[in-house]
């Protein structure tokens, strides 16, 4: 009796895709919608399949949403230079997919459906939120994604459009039957604390829910800068992948990685993290020499406060830093030019995590005051 052949691929995961305001000025100029990409020659293709959050909506007429900010946009083509490069898969649950409107959603998905690209994580129902794109690496191997996002601006159901909240127990479940229909269920996430590289434990727990549940990869985004990466049983959870092509947010977003994962069987075998630098140009460059170093220092050493079990108290720490000096600060801009409505907003929209960290932060204060 013949032994079957045992399941493999390769899977290369990128962070988030901007092409708005500075990239897209670059692009405009040297009529290139893949100039972000070009110095890293074929690189990213090394592997059986490429996935990437796709960050920024397409928009042809680019008119924003009366909240949203002006130049997150990507214009017409971008999707199809995507597929054209070579991306097998693209995750859309994310803040900014209704930044432009139904028109922008639209946009987006005629654009990359159009183009052959699969992609997660947004629809016109939650269900249709929830359906997983599957995608056959040129082995036969095939891998199944699923999209969620905390993003309020995506979750709201007066939208024509909606993603998926992901909820452990959902999430567990819709794991589970993803599983048994493929070779291997990724699941990505857009969640997680901006600025922030340590990993928030509602992003660790959700990741755990997933793996346990059947997935081999967890995929997080949003934080903008990398975060650790956490073997959780035959599973691997890269808890932020950081921004990958997109404008200089900060000196830390400008320090970025891809990574490559091996999976065999039903586990994830090996990876590979791959230091990356954005330029002044928007240009993503493999980083070499003592600046690759660092970068891969960097994220073993966040990945050993994870292994530690001291990630959690250093990612409210790094938050509590944060809390008054940006948030607080800004909901003040807010309520001023939005008034009462826009605070009641926040407030409605305050999650558990939230109200664990102000805990902290009173805590925090009230220890200082009895020193």
């Amino acid at each position: 009796m013949s032994v079957p052949a045992t399941k493999t691929a390769v899977l290369t995961a990128v962070g988030d895709l901007m092409f708005y305001g500075p990239m897209a000025e670059r692009m405009r100029a040297a009529a290139d919608p893949l100039w972000g990409f070009r110095p890293l020659g074929r690189a990213l293709l090394e592997g059986d399949l490429l996935f990437g959050n796709f960050e920024t909506p397409i928009s042809a007429r680019a008119e924003n949403e009366p909240d949203a900010p002006a130049a997150y946009f990507a214009p017409p083509g971008v999707g199809a230079a995507l597929a054209e490069y070579g991306f097998d898969v693209v995750n859309l649950a994310h803040n900014h997919i209704y930044d432009f409107g139904a028109e922008g959603v639209e946009c987006t998905l005629a654009e990359l459906d159009e183009a052959g690209l699969p992609h997660v994580g947004i629809g016109r129902t939650t269900e249709e939120a929830s359906a997983p794109a599957i995608v056959r690496a040129a082995n036969g191997t095939t891998l199944g994604f699923l999209g969620y996002t905390t993003a309020n601006t995506a979750l709201d159901r007066r939208h024509d459009y909606v993603a998926c909240f992901p909820d452990e127990e959902q999430v567990a479940a819709d794991v589970a039957e993803l599983a048994g229909k493929v070779d291997f269920a990724a699941v990505s996430c857009h969640c997680g604390s901006q600025y922030n590289p340590y990993p928030a434990p509602e992003t660790r727990r959700l990741a755990r829910a997933a793996i346990e549940a059947g997935a081999s990869v967890f995929l997080g985004h949003h934080p903008h800068v990398p975060q650790g990466v956490e073997r959780i049983g035959k599973g691997l959870a890269v808890y932020s992948l950081g921004d990958f092509v997109a404008p200089v947010h900060t000196e830390q977003t400008r320090r970025t990685f891809f990574i490559r994962i091996r999976l065999a069987g039903a586990a994830v075998e090996d990876y590979d993290v791959i230091p990356c630098f954005i330029t002044d140009d928007c240009q993503t460059i493999l980083a070499e020499g003592k600046l690759g170093e660092d970068i891969a220092a960097h994220i073993r050493e966040l990945s050993s406060a994870i292994s530690a079990g001291t990630s959690d108290d250093l990612h409210f720490e790094t938050a509590r830093k944060r809390f008054f000096s940006q948030y607080v600060r800004s909901w003040i801009e807010e309520l001023r030019f939005g008034g009462p409505k826009v605070l009641w907003r926040k407030v409605r929209n305050l999650r558990g995590y939230h109200l664990q960290l102000i805990g902290r932060i009173l805590v925090g204060k009230l220890l200082f005051w009895r020193r």
